[in-house]
């Protein structure tokens, strides 16, 4: 008798979109408009017409088989930003590979740090891009280079792919100054008293909690890998991408000067990469902002001749970076180290564009995964705000004892229909918000108490279902080195429902600890 196999990730994918398409039969599609005071309220069982008129009973929109074969090819335009950034990654790793610096930098930190202390630094590393900008759809360009780090150490792939989407994930879960979750939850909700310093405490307490917890538990799965690797989750798979070349990385490679400076350009690239996302114009300085101060030099520099060679006037501020500027950082870091390296430009070409070839996979992926958010629906109409409708119904009434862990189940449910935090924010925080408020009024927290604990529930809730659901950023890396989902799956569990538990208790607890 065969034994049941796991589809691969795009098949999964595929399977999940088939069952969403299902939906679009039996669902009705219900839509998001603005009142004449400012606040979103949701039209069940309705429609835009082609003038942007509300129609209402208007039933489901059902898509059939031209919809289901088309919509990964929308979801490709959709994601072409993220694509062309994953794909100039992969071309500039294959350059950076190509040197030899990347093995050798790998031998130096396998040499330099014990496992245990290169998890935590990563882990707090890819946590901090979590709660400062919400990382994630630009997390498999750098499981490239963690994964093969941790497998040269002695690990599996799997560590490697827990320090950055576990990492990652606590992150968000916090969210201290997360403009795309924590940003955009507060400015829907609409209380002028409220603003992004209120519940900063608990967040922080949060990110220092949860992160500690899930360092120990990685650290604890990877010793336990190291010491017997038959222990590893994947051990029973034959066919893990460890994307490792050659059987010899882990052994010391005396590093070239060249190769030194070809890492020092991956370094700044990072940093840089990591500055331009950072939301400046949250962080106050002064009487302004960080904002002015941080882009004070492009903008001295715009209209000068220097400025017009660099391109200055065209240049976009940091802080309000995205995915056209993450790849253009690395294909300039590219020509840059094919130029440190003296690389020929034909075999430049040809290694970039093998780079660009092996993240094929990837990108189908991250494209039907799109195709799945089109079928649901926008943040303002379809499926996805149906829904919502029903969820929040079940919110009303909830007595304040049960309030957070209600919430937080919510956002776990709006979370496997809806991945967008600030859409999800723009539609729920106007309704949750005012039952906060309202709950909380008589208590010793109040009513900005109230929010404060919802805000921290809306991230936990929903970021916990972005780290374990079938995204793009998820398969894409489970593609990347060919690990099952139910695999994925079962072990993100372990780490991450303990973590979730906690974090459920602790903004429990805040309103009676001073936190809220």
């Amino acid at each position: 008798m065969k034994t049941f196999k796991m589809p691969s990730a795009l098949s999964i994918v595929m399977i999940f979109l088939g069952i969403v398409a299902i939906l679009t039969w039996i669902v009705p599609t219900s839509v998001v408009v603005t009142d004449d005071d400012g606040n979103k309220v949701i039209h069940y069982n309705a429609a835009f017409d082609s003038d942007g008129n509300v129609v209402e009973d208007a039933g489901t929109d059902p898509v059939g088989l031209w919809d289901f074969f088309i919509v990964p090819i929308q979801g490709l335009i959709s994601a072409a930003d993220v694509a062309a950034t994953i794909f100039i990654s992969g071309g500039f790793l294959a350059i950076l590979n190509h040197t030899g610096a990347l093995d050798a930098g790998i031998s130096a930190l396998v040499k330099k740090f014990k496992g245990s202390v290169l998890i935590g630094i990563l882990m707090f590393v890819f946590a901090l891009m979590g709660t400062v900008y919400g990382a994630c759809e630009e997390l498999p360009a750098y499981a490239i280079v963690i994964i093969p780090l941790f497998v040269a150490a002695g690990y599996d792939v799997i560590t490697g792919m827990m320090v950055i989407l576990i990492g990652a994930g606590i992150g968000n879960m916090a969210s201290i100054v997360n403009p795309y979750s924590i940003g955009a939850a507060i400015s829907a909700i609409g209380n002028e008293e409220l603003s992004m310093g209120d519940g900063i405490l608990l967040r922080l307490v949060l990110f220092v909690v949860l992160l500690a917890m899930g360092i120990v538990m990685v650290t604890r799965y990877a010793a336990k890998v190291k010491r017997d690797p038959k222990a590893s989750c994947v051990a029973h798979l034959d066919d893990i991408n460890t994307r490792i070349d050659g059987d010899n990385v882990a052994a010391e490679v005396k590093m070239t000067g060249r190769q030194k400076a070809a890492l020092a350009v991956f370094g700044i690239m990072v940093l840089i990469c990591v500055i331009g996302y950072i939301p400046w114009d949250a962080i106050p300085v002064g009487n302004g902002t960080a904002f002015d101060l941080v882009n004070g030099l492009q903008y001295k520099m715009q209209g000068t001749f220097i400025g017009n060679l660099l391109g200055a006037n065209n240049f976009c501020e940091l802080g309000w970076w995205y995915f056209n500027e993450f790849s253009c950082v690395w294909l300039i870091g590219a020509v840059v180290v094919g130029i440190i390296a003296r690389i020929p430009e034909k075999t430049f070409v040809s290694v970039f564009t093998s780079g660009c070839k092996d993240l094929m996979g990837v990108v189908l992926v991250l494209a039907t995964a799109r195709g799945i958010s089109i079928f649901m629906g926008s943040k303002t109409y379809g499926m996805s705000i149906t829904f919502i409708y029903w969820i929040q119904k079940l919110l009303t009434g909830v007595p304040l004892w049960a309030f957070v862990i209600a919430a937080v189940l919510v956002y776990l449910l709006i979370g496997i229909f809806l991945q967008s935090t600030s859409g999800v924010a723009g539609i729920t925080m106007p309704i949750f918000g005012a039952i906060a408020f309202g709950l909380f009024a008589s208590s010793g927290a109040g009513s900005i108490g109230g929010q404060v604990v919802l805000l921290s529930a809306f991230t936990c809730g929903i970021n916990f279902m972005s780290c374990v659901y079938p995204s793009a950023t998820n398969m894409g890396i489970c593609e990347l080195v060919n690990v099952p989902y139910n695999v994925f799956l079962k072990q993100w569990a372990k780490i991450l429902v303990p973590i979730l538990a906690v974090s459920a208790l602790i903004i429990s607890l805040a309103p009676y600890i001073g936190l809220a």
